[in-house]
Formats: structure tokens, C-alpha cells, sequence
């Protein structure tokens, strides 16, 4: 959940952002039925509907939206309100923590499952371990979907957060040049990749950090003009057309999905139809976001609800299990089936209930009694300065 402490890293943040656990909950369901459909076929319950499974992936973009804007806030906060900026080490150690204790974990019980060896291709354990270890292993081919296809996203956050510093850098002095400028470098990315290696390496290279600087950039300038413009125009008059303006970029999110589905049947549509599209969902995420933090309390109330943000709070274990979960389902045969089961209607439905479900429960136990006891530890550094005061 967003909010004030360890597990956002919003340093001296009291407030909520109930919106955007609103967000992050509907990001990790678009994720969690885009992969359960990719597996059981199970078409959406209306045909005009089916776009939204087929195109889930873009639930992938929400969240680098969202750590765009996580990370930033309090940065941007601070400068905004005259106080230091956090610590880097602090920094370092809240993501530290949040990030690679779940994912050291995922990594261990796909080894113990079999899982592991189950979609290996041409890599080895060793060059998966040290690549994973340090968050490069989208670099290469071989290890790009090595231990669990899912886990291609940390390599992207991780590095951006290596990078961070040196963004901020540039950010907090022109924002709005540094974001035309991540915007400017990600497409020119992914058309260098499109023009070089369409029938080859083209989803490894969108795939990495670079092609998603526009979508990160885009969160931190959302944060950015949150900060300095979102009270007042919360404020104002202004707040009762922002549902409007929430609504008019869904608008635009919606086309821009329904443009890409109708790209399925090309080869790496799911790469090629984002290659000049991308920031422009980064926009639309932009638009939502800021109209909604800044919108009366019955919109702002369809994402700070309950359901969304118990989503939220177990969103990263849910993405770091959920494929693995459902995958590990069909290998056990639960539901049983005999043949090709994605001809089986009664199949389909009932391994989306039961993978859907299953994956939920797994994640909410791993987050209460694994990651939750660990972000509760203090950064060592504030407790040895503390004790050195005593």
C-alpha cells in the first residue's frame, strides 16, 4: 500500500495515496489475468471485453508508472518543502529490503518446485543464479526468462533504482527536460531495437531499461506536478471536472489497448504495437493518476477501496507467484483434465477460479508472515546513530 513507511519508502509522509493502491491492485489483476488466460484460453465472460486479458501485459507498464512516482515523491516533497532530501543509504536499504527478500525467496522455491528446470532453455543453474543475483539476467537470451519469466521486471526496477541518483540529478533541476529527455532515449531505443533486430533479439532489448524510461519518467513527473500543483487544484473549482479528466484518459488507455489487440496477429505484437505507443500509455497513466489524486471523494473512493488495496499490499508477492502457481496447477493436473484442456469449457473455467484464487491466498500468506516481519526491521544506520546519540 502507499503510504507512510517501510514498505513505500514515503519518508516523513503521513498521508495516504489511496488512489494509487487503487492502481497498483488493478495493475497485479491485469497481470494475474492476462498470464492465467495465456495458460487456460478462457475467454472473457463479454466478446467486446476480451482485449483486456489479451492485452494485460500493459499491467506490467502500471506498476513502472507507479515506481516512477513512489520513488520520486519523497524527493520531490522534500525540495518542494524546503527539508533535506532522504538519505541514499536509507534509500538503498528500504528497497533493499522490500525487493530482494520476496525475491530471493520466489527464486529458492522454484529450484525446490522443479520449476526452475521446467522452462530452462539453453542457460545453466550457475549463469541463472549470478545473472539473477544481480539483476542483469535480461541481458542475455538464455537467462531472460530463466527461474520464472516474471522476475524480468526486477531487473528493470532494480536498475533504474541504481540509477536513480543520477536521474534525480537531472530531474529536480529540469524536470520537464529530463522527462522529454527519458521519453526521447526509450524510443529511440526501441526503434533502434525494431530497426536492428525485428526477427531476433527485437522483445529482449524493448524489454529492458531503456525502453522503459519514458513510463518510469512519466510517474515521476506525475509525482512531480502532484506536489506542486495538486492541492491546488484539489482547492479549486477545478476538482469537480477531474473525474472528466480521468474518464477522458481511461478513453485514451481503452483505444490504446484496442489498437494494440488488433495487432495480435502480427509477430511480437505485444512488443511492436508499444514501440510508438509506450509513452503515451505512460501519459494516460499520468492523466488518471493526477485527476484522480486530486478528485472528489466519491471518485477517489473506486480506488481507495478495501478489495484494491488489499491487492496492493500483496501486489508484489501475487506477480512474483502467480505464473509459477498457475503453471504448476496444469503440471499437477488440478483441476484434472484429460487431453488438450483448452477445449474444455468446464476445464477453462474452473482453473481460473482455482489458479486466480489459489495465487491470491499464497501471496497473502507470504506477505503477512514473510515480507511484512522483514520491513519492520530498522535500517541499521538510523539505529547506530541512534545509539551513538544515546
Amino acid at each position: 500500500m502507499i503510504r507512510a513507511g517501510p514498505s513505500s519508502m514515503l519518508d516523513g509522509v503521513n498521508d495516504r495515496l489511496g488512489v494509487l493502491d487503487g492502481l497498483r491492485g488493478i495493475a497485479v489483476l491485469l497481470v494475474l489475468w492476462y498470464h492465467v488466460w495465456e495458460i487456460s484460453w478462457y475467454p472473457a465472460p463479454f466478446a467486446w471485453l476480451q482485449f483486456v486479458p489479451e492485452t494485460g501485459f500493459i499491467g506490467v507498464h502500471l506498476f513502472f508508472f507507479l515506481s516512477g512516482f513512489v520513488i520520486a515523491y519523497p524527493f520531490v516533497r522534500a525540495q518542494f518543502g524546503g527539508r533535506p532530501q532522504p538519505r541514499w543509504a536509507h534509500f538503498a536499504w528500504r528497497r533493499f529490503i522490500k525487493i530482494v527478500p520476496s525475491y530471493a525467496l520466489s527464486i529458492a522455491v522454484a529450484y525446490a518446485i522443479g520449476y526452475a528446470a521446467s522452462v530452462r532453455w539453453d542457460s545453466t543453474p550457475w549463469q541463472e543464479i549470478w545473472t539473477h543475483a544481480l539483476f542483469i539476467h535480461t541481458w542475455w537470451p538464455q537467462t531472460y526468462g530463466s527461474i520464472n519469466g516474471v522476475l524480468w521486471t526486477l531487473a528493470v526496477e532494480v536498475e533504474f533504482y541504481a540509477i536513480f541518483p543520477l536521474v534525480w540529478w537531472c530531474f529536480r533541476r529540469q524536470p520537464i527536460l529530463t522527462w522529454l529527455g527519458m521519453v526521447a532515449f526509450a524510443f529511440a531505443w526501441r526503434l533502434h531495437a525494431d530497426a536492428c533486430c525485428a526477427s531476433t533479439s527485437l522483445p529482449l532489448l524493448s524489454e529492458n531499461l531503456p525502453g522503459y524510461l519514458d513510463i518510469l519518467g512519466s510517474g515521476m513527473l506525475c509525482a512531480w506536478l502532484y506536489v506542486r500543483s495538486g492541492e491546488r487544484t484539489a482547492a479549486s473549482r477545478a476538482r469537480a471536472y477531474m473525474p472528466l479528466v480521468a474518464l477522458a484518459a481511461i478513453a485514451v488507455l481503452v483505444a490504446l489497448l484496442e489498437w494494440a489487440y488488433g495487432q495480435r496477429l502480427l509477430p511480437n505484437w505485444e512488443v511492436t504495437s508499444q514501440i510508438s505507443t509506450r509513452a503515451l500509455f505512460g501519459i494516460a497513466f499520468g492523466a488518471i493518476a493526477y485527476a484522480s489524486l486530486c478528485a472528489p471523494a466519491y471518485w477517489q473512493g473506486l480506488f481507495a477501496n478495501a478489495p484494491l488495496r488489499f491487492l496492493a499490499l500483496i501486489s508484489y508477492n501475487l506477480y512474483l507467484y502467480h505464473q509459477m502457481f498457475a503453471r504448476e496447477l496444469v503440471q499437477h493436473r488440478v483441476p484434472s483434465y484429460h487431453g488438450d484442456p483448452h477445449f474444455d469449457p468446464h476445464w477453462q473455467f474452473w482453473f481460473t477460479i482455482v489458479a486466480s484464487l489459489g495465487s491470491i491466498a499464497l501471496a497473502a500468506g507470504v506477505t503477512y508472515f514473510f515480507e511484512r516481519p522483514l520491513l519492520r526491521i530498522p535500517d541499521p544506520r538510523l539505529v547506530a546513530r541512534e545509539d551513538g546519540h544515546r
